[in-house]
């Protein structure tokens, strides 16, 4: 059951990470970083030698730390300036996770990247690479995330499991936010 929290979040992030074509080193900013693809976007660039500043909510500063990110910016500071601060001429790319935009965008430095999830880059601007990404499915990218999982190395988080007769309730529990992991429906077996 836990796998089947690979499938969509997993990918993207692995996909988002190809996207932007960072080099093991450079810093990489992950908005909304303790929802399900920003975990495990921080988690995949920490296998692929990036260094992570992970944004999310002040209660998550220790998941997030532990899932990889060398630093943390809450949700609460501004962002631009305080990771400009932490990284000086901005960082090498970027994965909006939370839909902030140009508000991420413009932490990148000039000649970076950045990859919207959410179909909301901005337009290109200090020539910064600006992608939205349209997932795809890709059985081999799948097969060696399911690998990742089984030795490890990425976190399979279940929030809650429902019925697909509680369909509704496992949306709203979606909707409320909060979660940390994903909702899994699952089939009555009768």
């Amino acid at each position: 059951m836990q796998l089947a929290t690979v499938g969509l979040n997993a990918t993207t992030a692995d996909q988002a990470l190809d996207a932007l074509a960072l080099e093991p080193g450079q810093w990489l900013l992950v908005s909304g970083a303790a929802g399900g693809v920003g975990l495990f976007t921080v988690e995949l660039a920490r296998l692929r030698g990036l260094r992570v500043i992970a944004q999310a909510g002040a209660a998550d500063e220790k998941l997030l730390l532990e899932a990889g990110a060398q630093l943390f910016v809450s949700r609460e500071d501004d962002l631009v300036p305080t990771v400009r601060r932490l990284v000086p001429g901005g960082v090498d790319g970027a994965v909006d996770a939370a839909n902030l935009a140009a508000g991420a965008a413009d932490a990148v430095r000039h000649g970076g990247a950045f990859v919207s999830l959410l179909n909301s880059a901005p337009m290109a601007r200090r020539q910064v690479r600006m992608t939205n990404l349209a997932w795809h499915t890709d059985a081999e990218r799948l097969a060696k995330l399911a690998a990742y999982a089984g030795a490890g190395l990425i976190s399979l988080r279940v929030a809650g499991t429902y019925p697909l007769e509680r369909i509704a309730d496992a949306h709203h529990a979606l909707a409320a936010g909060g979660l940390r992991g994903r909702i899994v429906l699952v089939p009555d077996h009768r």
